[in-house]
C-alpha cells in the first residue's frame, strides 16, 4: 500500500521504447541505402568535378548496385542496365573509362562512368552487377579496389558521346542541341537547379517527361548548334555543372 501523498511510479516502457528506436534505425538505414543508387544526385551535394589524365589512380572501397535501380535512368540520362559494364563515381566525367582491380583476388574489369555515387561512407565507386561479378565481389558486396583511368577500349560504343568535348562529326553540325544538366523525380529540385544555372547566365527550361507511368523532370540549358553547345557545355563544367548534349525536340 502507498502512504498518503505518495505517488505510484510506473515502470519505464523499455520494450516499447526499444521497438521505436529499432524502427527509427531501420528507417535511417533504408534512407542511406536509397541514397547510393538510382537518381543519385537528386538531394545530394556533389564534390567538385575532376578531369584527370590517362593513368590516374584511386584506391578505396567499391560497392555495387542492381535492383531496384535496374531500368531506371542514370545521372547521364541513360537507362541503367545492371548487366552492362558501367559504374557510378562522384567526380569523374561521364564516359570516363576505368580499369577496376579487386585487390583481394587480383581480378579486373573495365567500366564506363554513367552515374553519380556512391554516397555511403567513404566508398569511391559503385559498380554495376555485371562488373561486380567480373571481379568476384557479388557475395561480399564491397571490396577494396584500385581504379586506373584508361583510354576507351577499341570498338567500344559511347552512348553519351555527344557529351564529350571532341569536335562533333560534320554531318551533325546543322543539328540543334540542348544540354541536359539534371533529371529529377521532383519538379522542385529541377526548378532549383534551373534557377542556379540561370543565375550563371544560361537560358534554362524544365521539361516534364513520363516513363513507365512515372513523371520525371529534365533540366535543359539552351545550346545551339553542335559547336555552340559543346562550348557552352565546357563553360557549364567549369562552373561545376555536369551535363551532356541532348538533341533538341522542336
Amino acid at each position: 500500500m502507498l502512504a498518503q501523498g505518495e505517488k505510484a511510479v510506473r515502470p519505464a516502457k523499455s520494450g516499447r521504447t526499444g521497438h521505436v528506436t529499432m524502427m527509427l534505425v531501420a528507417l535511417l538505414a533504408c534512407l542511406v541505402v536509397a541514397a547510393c543508387g538510382g537518381r543519385r544526385t537528386t538531394n545530394v551535394k556533389l564534390p567538385p568535378p575532376i578531369n584527370p589524365r590517362v593513368g590516374w589512380t584511386q584506391v578505396g572501397v567499391a560497392s555495387w548496385y542492381g535492383p531496384p535501380f535496374h531500368g531506371r535512368r542514370a545521372s547521364n540520362g541513360e537507362i541503367y542496365d545492371m548487366n552492362k559494364l558501367t559504374a557510378a563515381h562522384k567526380r569523374l566525367p561521364f564516359d570516363t573509362w576505368l580499369r577496376v582491380k579487386n585487390l583481394s583476388n587480383g581480378k579486373t574489369t573495365e567500366v564506363r562512368i554513367t552515374d553519380r555515387g556512391p554516397f555511403v561512407g567513404k566508398r569511391i565507386i559503385d559498380l554495376s552487377k555485371a562488373a561486380a561479378a567480373e571481379i568476384g565481389m557479388l557475395g561480399s558486396g564491397v571490396a577494396k579496389v584500385r581504379l586506373t583511368l584508361i583510354r576507351p577500349p577499341k570498338g567500344s560504343t559511347r552512348a553519351g558521346a555527344a557529351a564529350s568535348n571532341a569536335k562533333p562529326a560534320s554531318r551533325r553540325q546543322a543539328g540543334r542541341f540542348d544540354i541536359q544538366i539534371g533529371f529529377f523525380e521532383e519538379r522542385e529540385n529541377a526548378n532549383a537547379l534551373a534557377a542556379k544555372a540561370r543565375g550563371r547566365g544560361h537560358r534554362t527550361s524544365v521539361r516534364r517527361t513520363v516513363e513507365g507511368g512515372s513523371q520525371r523532370f529534365q533540366v535543359l540549358v539552351a545550346g545551339g548548334n553542335a559547336r555552340q553547345a559543346n562550348a557552352r557545355l565546357r563553360t557549364l563544367q567549369r562552373q561545376g555543372f555536369e551535363g551532356f548534349l541532348h538533341p533538341r525536340r522542336d
